[in-house]
């Protein structure tokens, strides 16, 4: 009797061990922020890949065409529109502080450039791209979107959070 006790201890202390080992191979970390939709991530022994967020867009923090169609689109000065960038790149740098800087990808494919897609959740659960709509710093992308990301930037923008209470009406042309 005594022996089937330790055994299905032993059983269930292997079992729980290959199942955290299973778990942390699932994640990566962040190691750079290049914009509020696209970072840097690697796991301990391989090289690092670039991601680029799935289902969310925020505004360009480098000098780039889009930079330019959308600052010209919603009318308003290139630097308006990069500094709209720099503060979307800023929250996410600081969710990535507060939450942790691992997490777990839900790869989504590649996108047009070649990059990554990937719908990145904190180890708590939370879904990294939801949370920077809902805080009001980036908005859905509306070829790729989930039904909870359209109802977090609405609620966004009706509270006005985050760049939708620093410029309203730019947010409601990049969100449109």
């Amino acid at each position: 009797m005594r022996y089937k006790n330790l055994s299905s201890l032993l059983l269930a202390l292997i079992l729980l061990c290959a199942s955290t080992w299973s778990i942390a191979q699932n994640l990566w970390k962040v190691v750079m922020v290049t914009d509020g939709d696209t970072v840097w991530v690697k796991r301990e022994g391989e090289r690092r890949i670039k991601i680029r967020v799935w289902g969310i867009d925020t505004p360009e923090k480098y000098h780039s065409g889009k930079l330019i169609r959308e600052a010209a689109r919603c009318k308003v000065s290139i630097k308006e529109m990069r500094k709209f960038g720099i503060l979307a790149s800023r929250h996410a740098e600081e969710l990535f502080t507060k939450k942790g800087r691992m997490v777990r990808i839900k790869f989504r494919g590649t996108g047009y450039y070649g990059r990554h897609l990937g719908i990145l959740y904190f180890t708590d659960g939370t879904d990294f791209g939801e949370q920077m709509i809902s805080d009001g710093y980036a908005c859905i992308y509306r070829k790729n979107t989930l039904k909870s990301y359209r109802h977090a930037q609405s609620l966004a923008e009706k509270n006005r959070k985050g760049l939708w209470k620093i410029n309203y009406r730019l947010m409601k042309c990049l969100c449109r």
